[in-house]
């Protein structure tokens, strides 16, 4: 029996949050929060959302098993010779908000840097960038504090002039993104995770091909893998996240 393409139910996501849930051959891929408190209103948006990470249009059939509604995909809309997209692309940042803080979630050499200058995001805040400004060395650890508060005094400004804004920095630990959950909220403002997990030996490589005063210790870099592995995007969405996504980097 094949399992539809993709399919969109409604779920419970943790504790107290209901939301969304995108699955995709029988594989989970994304959740979102609940959208719009109209439950016909919160479907539609849910659709465009589902649309905006699978990159076409889709016809969606609505069926109802054992008192569980779904949606699954059974037709893509899209013009002759294009490819649809994979979740893991840039199409991720389609539609957001205006003022959305959108959080890199990853371990050294997991791509963030990399997506970033792909997707062509004109608002960055780098911890490396705000260390190499502070002591002219990004990888100069004794200047974080200086460069986290320099981050997040720029993040507020930024925040408060509605100014979308990619974070990039590992960001694994959780009381880290909760500060950053906390600042978003403060302005009202969307807060968005991209969890970048590629194997830990891709991880690996890159981070011995980055000059020395860049590299992470391989202990940390393991510690930063578990962490950003335990980081599902369920979890996320616990944590207060808006939306989460998996962004699949290239070997």
């Amino acid at each position: 029996m094949l399992l539809p393409r993709y399919v969109l139910a409604p779920a419970h996501l943790t504790g107290g949050t209901f939301g969304w849930q995108l699955n995709r051959d029988g594989l989970f891929l994304d959740c979102h929060e609940t959208f719009r408190p109209d439950f016909d209103r919160d479907v539609e948006a849910a659709m465009d959302w589902a649309e905006q990470i699978i990159g076409t249009r889709q016809d969606w059939r609505h069926r109802r098993d054992g008192g569980s509604e779904r949606w699954t995909a059974v037709h893509t809309h899209q013009e002759p010779g294009a490819v649809a997209a994979a979740s893991a692309t840039t199409d991720a940042l389609r539609g957001l908000e205006p003022g959305t803080l959108v959080v890199a979630v990853g371990p050294g050499g997991a791509g963030k840097s990399t997506f970033a200058a792909e997707a062509g995001i004109v608002t960055v805040l780098s911890l490396d960038s705000l260390r190499e400004e502070i002591s002219g060395d990004a990888g100069d650890q004794s200047v974080t504090p200086a460069a986290v508060e320099r981050q997040n005094r720029l993040l507020a400004r930024h925040l408060g002039e509605g100014i979308s804004v990619y974070l990039d920095s590992t960001n694994v630990e959780a009381h880290v993104r909760a500060g950053l959950i906390e600042q978003a909220q403060r302005y009202g403002r969307p807060v968005v995770a991209l969890r970048f997990l590629p194997h830990l030996d891709t991880c690996r490589a890159r981070n011995a091909s980055r000059p020395p005063n860049r590299q992470v210790p391989d202990d940390v870099l393991l510690w930063q893998h578990n962490l950003a592995r335990a980081a599902t995007p369920k979890a996320l969405i616990a944590e207060g996240f808006t939306a989460a996504h998996d962004i699949v980097t290239p070997l």
